[in-house]
């Protein structure tokens, strides 16, 4: 006999083995913490994607579309998209043609280009960042994409930055210190320290862009610019946040 029925009485009526009230609460509690982690990872996504989302407004949000500027722009190439990338590496946010990788294409050292320079965003609460003209590990330092104007030249440094969760930022980590991005305002000032010389950049322009649109690498020699490029929404690796900075003539 596998189971068998307890008649309730006024003396028993709850005839078996009661369940503990503790053991009652488990699954309650799993779910919980099960449905407060899916939100803790999934809110910062979803309301960055909602955060300029106006369907009756007619206010720029500020954001400029990158369709604008793409129909301005030629490639010379047509960049392939790859899979299974290490975004841990400045050549696999733009993937274009492997054989045309400039991080691959040996470096000209005249002895006369420092192997890094730092940047201060005071507004994000970053100072003295430091940024690499010879490497590509974003783990380890913020880096310069190859064959990109040197700070206070004409044309614009391209630097990378690596984000995550704004729950992980941590400034003191590569790893997370470009997750404050997205927070950028028009006018905000980004001061680099190059060599004996010091920059003020404001910021002019904030877009976003895929990563097949490598038109943004390319330089204005026009004018005195600055490039800071994350991988957003948060956590993701989706799309390119460029915030573009303008240098000020002192």
């Amino acid at each position: 006999m596998l189971y068998g029925y307890k008649k309730a009485t006024a003396k028993n009526p709850h005839p078996g083995r009661k369940i503990p009230i503790y053991l009652k609460t488990v699954p309650t509690l799993i779910s919980a913490v099960g449905l407060g982690i899916l939100g803790a990872v999934t809110y910062p996504v979803v309301s960055y994607q909602l955060k300029d989302f106006k369907p009756f407004s007619l206010v720029n949000s500020g954001l400029l579309s990158p369709v604008y500027y793409e129909s301005k722009a030629s490639s010379d190439r047509e960049p392939k998209v790859l899979s299974d990338l290490d975004y841990t590496k400045a050549s696999s946010w733009f993937p274009g043609d492997t054989q045309n990788n400039p991080f691959t294409t040996p470096k000209i050292d005249d002895g006369n280009i420092p192997e890094f320079y730092s940047i201060s965003i005071p507004s994000l609460e970053l100072a003295d960042v430091q940024v690499s003209l010879f490497d590509e590990d974003l783990t380890k330092h913020l880096v310069q994409y190859p064959q990109t104007a040197l700070p206070g030249e004409r044309g614009s440094p391209v630097i990378f930055g690596h984000s995550t969760l704004p729950q992980f930022y941590n400034p003191l980590k590569y790893t997370t210190i470009f997750s404050n991005l997205p927070k950028m305002k028009l006018g905000s000032d980004v001061f680099v320290k190059y060599k004996e010389a010091e920059y003020t950049y404001r910021v002019t322009s904030i877009i976003e862009v895929k990563p097949s649109e490598l038109w943004v690498l390319k330089q204005n020699y026009n004018a005195k610019t600055i490039k800071l490029i994350t991988c957003v929404p948060p956590g993701t690796t989706l799309r390119r946040l460029v915030v573009e900075a303008t240098l000020i003539e002192n």
